[in-house]
């Protein structure tokens, strides 16, 4: 093993996660593709982001008619390593060379930790895909599977200058809330979604606005009656301890 091997830290596996992206455009050094390996090895939820990411970048190639050209994903993986690189701040002045040259060694990596998955993202971007996050959660799978349903009926409202869509799907007994350029809560509350049923209501998590005011949230409906929306103190409640100024029901 390399003696710049021996002097990197260990990895988090968030970090692990953004070499694994980097990996399915084989822009990993051989050091790090064998670190990538061994975490794969143990790691099925590495191994389905890996395919997840190959399948779509091979998906793609086979739908387009013409190819791009390899110096587009030369230049695009240029210009993230460049990116993450400029963030890079010089080390520390050091009398021993062996931990003198362990920081530029280091350089590479530290670079595709913090732009592994712009990385991923842009080079796909760069042949035709349009990648917002290309591992998901269960829950976000889950909020897809009730947008697409069959059965999907949607009820829509405005709150102050917020639009509200509310998509309900009986075979997933679910709904998806969904908000398009709402407020923050204000400091120090939090907006908290529930699901209604028999006039009781059940948590299903908070709705947390993005800079641009997106948010949506799946809401369990299993013999539920609609979805309101309370403001509560931040970290939500186990129960609403303030009326609803947002309530859509399925009927």
């Amino acid at each position: 093993m390399s003696e710049d091997r021996r002097n990197r830290d260990p990895l988090d596996h968030e970090e692990l996660e953004s070499l694994v992206a980097a990996s399915a455009l084989d822009a990993l050094d051989p050091d790090d593709q064998t670190v990538v390996d061994a975490h794969l090895a143990d790691c099925p939820g590495c191994r389905d982001l890996l395919d997840s990411l190959r399948e779509t970048a091979a998906d793609l190639s086979t739908g387009l008619e013409t190819p791009p050209p390899p110096r587009l994903r030369e230049s695009v993986l240029g210009a993230v390593r460049a990116e993450a690189a400029a963030q890079e701040q010089p080390a520390p002045a050091t009398s021993d060379p062996a931990r003198a040259e362990a920081p530029s060694s280091r350089l590479s990596r530290r670079a595709l930790i913090g732009g592994g998955f712009a990385l991923a993202a842009s080079a796909l971007v760069a042949t035709g895909v349009v990648v917002a996050r290309p591992w998901r959660s269960e829950e976000e799978k889950d909020i897809d599977q009730v947008l697409d349903a069959q059965d999907a009926r949607t009820y829509r409202a405005t709150w102050k200058s917020a639009q509200v869509t509310l998509t309900h799907s009986s075979s997933r007994s679910s709904s998806v809330l969904e908000v398009e350029g709402m407020d923050p809560a204000p400091s120090g509350r939090d907006y908290q979604v529930w699901s209604l049923a028999k006039g009781k209501a059940a948590s299903a998590g908070l709705l947390r606005p993005g800079e641009n005011g997106d948010a949506r949230v799946l809401v369990p409906a299993d013999a539920a009656d609609g979805a309101a929306v309370t403001l509560e103190p931040s970290g939500g409640s186990e129960q609403p301890t303030s009326d609803p100024f947002l309530a859509l029901d399925y009927s």
